[in-house]
This record gives structure tokens, C-alpha cells and sequence, in this order.
């Protein structure tokens, strides 16, 4: 019988990444200037009201990233309950196949990963030998809300996206707010499953850049939030990409966040397989366990 996992599985995650983080602790801090060139190749083109909010939802589609493959150095930077630590690491992201961070201590030293793919989340703690691997499918709320492994690669990706709805959207698939200095873009209710899930996107009004996206429930009320402030932008392929990512999840009364600060992301078409396989020996562990260790 296949298991079924609640949302606590979040709460793993995000809790076993931030021991993974303490044990690779630094002490030293890094400041992130922002740049200040964020000018957009897009361009938006005066029409009638409805065709203007497509032209502006088509300029900020047009800025997307169209690499397949990307690698950086990362600083992570991981916060939860009064708690924060950084360390060193590294992102790769192949598109519809996989995201993944790895934690290291003094750059060498692998302690864990954080791997998304389209079928399953995985944490590896190389520390203690344990693990969470669980399919999406098996975390209803999130599955009947659409959110899975195709919201995480937008998040990362820097990404519009319509929940429930595959591919990449159309520029009617969205209502447009304008206002002085940022755009809102709703995803319409026609085209997705909102019944769960509400999801925003900030984008800046000069330079059509995506600077936060908001995933909620729809009912308003406090199940789980999610929030990604991008910042720091630099060029890739004759496009914009966010240096910093900021993920803040906040489930009840309790606060995660997750900040990725890339110092050379780079496009990499030749990544092969980088999959992880778990190695025998390793052990599943709980929530309770890992917030016990926490508490040491």
C-alpha cells in the first residue's frame, strides 16, 4: 500500500537542511550588492487595454531562460525558529529533469543534498547516514493543489507558470495590475486549478523582470505560504537571472527560509545523469528526530 505523507514532509525538509547548514557552519558574513542593471531586452507595446496586458505578460515570458542546463557555486543560508546558519554549496538545474543542492563544509567536504525531480523530493544527510526520499503524489495537499515538482523548477527558474496547467503558459492565461513601479500577474481562474492555491507574481514595470513570486491558499487562510524575492541580477545567454534567491515557507506559526546567493551561475548544456542514488546503509528518519537535534 502506498504511503501517504502530510505536509510535515516540508517541515523535514527544510529542518534537515538547516543541520545540514549548521554542521558546515561559517562564521564569516557576506553582504549582497545589488546590481543595478536590470534593463530587460523585452520590449512592451502600446494597444488596446487587453492586448497591452498580453504584450506585458509576452515581455515577461520573453526574458525567461532558455538554457537547459545551469551550474553555480551557491552560499546558502538557512533559517528556522530563531536559528539561522550559512554555508558554501552548489546548485545545478537541468530543465524537467531535476534541481539540486549540495551542502558543503569549507567547499570540500559534501554534507547533504536537497534533490527535486519530477517524481520524488529527496534529502540526503551524508552527516549521519539518513535520508527522506517521498513521491509528490504522496503529499496530497500540495498534489491537489497542483503544486509539484513543475512550481519548484518556475521558483527556481525564475518563471511564470499557471498551477495545474503543463508547459509554459500564454500570455492570456493571465490578468495584469498595473501600478507605478511594479505589475501584478494573476493567473485567470478559467485556465487554473485555483481551488486551493492563489499565485501572484511581482514584476518590476521598467524592466519586466519577475521580483517575487506568491504561492498561497486560495481560502486565505494560514496552511502554507510560500514566498520568492529574487534580487541581484545578472546575464546569462542575453537574459536576466537572479543571483539571489529568497524562500521564505511559513506553515502555521512556523517560519522557514531559505536563501541561495549564486557567485558565478553559469549555462552548462553537458551535465549528464546526477541523479541521486541512495546508498545502502542509509536509514529514514522523522520530523521529531531531526527537530531533536536541532534542539542540541
Amino acid at each position: 500500500m502506498r504511503r501517504i505523507v502530510s505536509l510535515s514532509v516540508i517541515h523535514y525538509t527544510l529542518a534537515l537542511a538547516l543541520v545540514l547548514t549548521m554542521a558546515g557552519c561559517r562564521s564569516s558574513k557576506k553582504t549582497v550588492k545589488e546590481d543595478t542593471d536590470v534593463t530587460s531586452g523585452a520590449s512592451i507595446q502600446v494597444g488596446t487595454s487587453q492586448s497591452l496586458e498580453d504584450n506585458i505578460v509576452a515581455s515577461v515570458a520573453a526574458g525567461r531562460q532558455t538554457a537547459q542546463g545551469l551550474r553555480s557555486k551557491v552560499s546558502v543560508k538557512l533559517s528556522y525558529a530563531g536559528k539561522s546558519a550559512s554555508t558554501s554549496g552548489q546548485l545545478k538545474m537541468k530543465r524537467d529533469e531535476i534541481i539540486q543542492v549540495s551542502i558543503t563544509a569549507l567547499g570540500i567536504m559534501e554534507l547533504g543534498r536537497l534533490e527535486l525531480t519530477p517524481q520524488h523530493l529527496l534529502v540526503l544527510d551524508r552527516v549521519n547516514n539518513q535520508y527522506l526520499q517521498v513521491a509528490w503524489s504522496d503529499v496530497p495537499d500540495l498534489a491537489q493543489a497542483g503544486v509539484d515538482f513543475s512550481t519548484f523548477q518556475a521558483l527556481f527558474w525564475n518563471e511564470l507558470f499557471v498551477p495545474g496547467i503543463s508547459g509554459q503558459p500564454a500570455p492570456t492565461d493571465f490578468n495584469v495590475e498595473r501600478a507605478s513601479s511594479q505589475m501584478r500577474l494573476i493567473p485567470k481562474s478559467e485556465r487554473a486549478n485555483m481551488k486551493k492555491v492563489a499565485v501572484e507574481f511581482l514584476v518590476g514595470a521598467s524592466n519586466s523582470l519577475i521580483e517575487q513570486t506568491n504561492v498561497k491558499p486560495s481560502d486565505g487562510k494560514a496552511k502554507m505560504n510560500f514566498q520568492c524575492t529574487y534580487s541581484n541580477w545578472t546575464t546569462l545567454d542575453q537574459k536576466k537571472f537572479p543571483r539571489e534567491m529568497y524562500l521564505s515557507v511559513l506553515s502555521g506559526s512556523s517560519n522557514y527560509a531559505l536563501t541561495l546567493t549564486s557567485t558565478n551561475p553559469q549555462v552548462d548544456e553537458s551535465m549528464g545523469n546526477i541523479n541521486t542514488r541512495v546508498p545502502s546503509g542509509y536509514r529514514q528518519v522523522t520530523l521529531d528526530q531531526i527537530m531533536s537535534m536541532m534542539a542540541k
